[in-house]
């Protein structure tokens, strides 16, 4: 999960929750691209929670991140459905052999009685600064419930994300090792490395999992 900043609301989406009767399932096509194509810019490209690249705007989903069944102004509750800082891009939520579920496909199995709504926020920086990544492609927060969440809810650590990400960082890490240092890790080089991988066209992301590259940036270089 990285940070994520939020622009303003697209312009027909502003318009459109102003009307009286405006509902999420209710949005015309024309409002609903133009809100997916701004949250999909303002991610640069990424899925709000595992962070592979979106690859295709039509395979996307807009997310609630309190869910419209929470989230619906009823018994007591913030109606969030049409709250633009509620709403996140993500992907399709399978992977790997067996499609495994994960982020918000996995999400939705919960309910209110057993983690819902999730705590943690990629729109705050103090819940992603508890975020670390290990060499094995394990995500972790240091915070238990944020880590219940990121485990057990959204389905981060499922073994096919995490052998994309120990990848990653096996490559890298062996590919920052000087030979004049007895094999230790060149920070200089491993900084070059991890800049290169965190490089954006038009504004996204090139490669998937930007938020390791920068644990790692910090945490070696």
């Amino acid at each position: 999960m990285k940070l994520i900043r939020k622009n303003t609301p697209p312009s027909l989406f502003a318009e459109y929750v102003k009307d009286e009767f405006a509902s999420f399932s209710e949005m015309d096509k024309e409002v609903k691209d133009e809100l997916r194509l701004a949250l999909y810019k303002e991610q640069h490209g990424i899925c709000a929670y595992c962070q592979q690249k979106l690859k295709s705007l039509e395979r996307t989903k807009i997310e609630h991140h309190c869910e419209q069944t929470i989230c619906n102004g009823k018994d007591g509750t913030q109606d969030k459905r049409l709250d633009y800082r509620n709403l996140f891009l993500v992907c399709s939520g399978k992977g790997g052999k067996n499609n495994d579920e994960h982020c918000d496909t996995s999400k939705s199995n919960f309910n209110k009685t057993n983690g819902l709504p999730i705590k943690i926020n990629p729109l705050i920086s103090s819940h992603i600064s508890k975020i670390s990544y290990s060499s094995t492609g394990l995500i972790r927060s240091s915070d238990k419930q944020f880590h219940f969440e990121m485990d057990i809810i959204l389905n981060l650590n499922l073994h096919y994300l995490k052998d994309l990400r120990q990848r990653k960082w096996i490559s890298i890490y062996r590919n920052s090792k000087s030979k004049r240092k007895n094999g230790d890790v060149d920070k200089q080089k491993m900084r070059k490395l991890l800049d290169a991988d965190l490089t954006k066209k038009e504004d996204n992301f090139v490669n998937n999992f930007p938020a390791l590259s920068e644990y790692m940036r910090d945490k070696f270089c």
